[in-house]
């Protein structure tokens, strides 16, 4: 994503476009798997000559969330949230359970049976989700 890009997004969602902002988005554009708070502070300071403060990072991730440009992951490791850049999509994710890379699923398994669900309960189902943990290829090397 451009400069001019975040810009645009950031003026359409009424946010300032300040440098933490900026990078944070970025940070989180770029990451392969949904991140914490405290890892995007650690990735974010080293770029920095003067270092963030984490209640900022956690403040712009609040922000962001209320927008809808980032998710707070259901996915809990360590107690710790982890957060993603909003995809439009529904998604489901793969945790390794030793190196906890995170991949996410394409497709939802559970479409169908949420149907059936709501016959069966009477529920009205809003949401799910679906964790599935196990060795990702690497770890089953070692």
């Amino acid at each position: 994503m451009y400069q001019d890009e975040l810009v645009e997004l950031f003026k359409k969602h009424k946010l300032k476009n300040t440098n933490h902002r900026h990078m944070l988005y970025m940070l989180l554009k770029e990451s392969k798997q949904p991140i914490s708070a405290e890892e995007i502070y650690r990735l974010i300071s080293v770029k920095l000559d003067k270092p963030i403060n984490l209640s900022t990072v956690y403040r712009i991730l609040e922000t962001f969330e209320q927008k809808g440009l980032v998710l707070k992951s259901q996915i809990n490791l360590n107690g710790k949230a982890l957060y993603e850049i909003n995809h439009m999509e529904h998604r489901h994710h793969l945790i390794c359970i030793k190196c906890n890379k995170i991949s996410p699923i394409k497709g939802c398994p559970l479409g169908d049976y949420e149907i059936e669900l709501e016959k069966q309960t009477g529920y009205k189902i809003l949401e799910h989700n679906l964790e599935i943990k196990g060795l990702c290829p690497s770890c089953q090397k070692t």
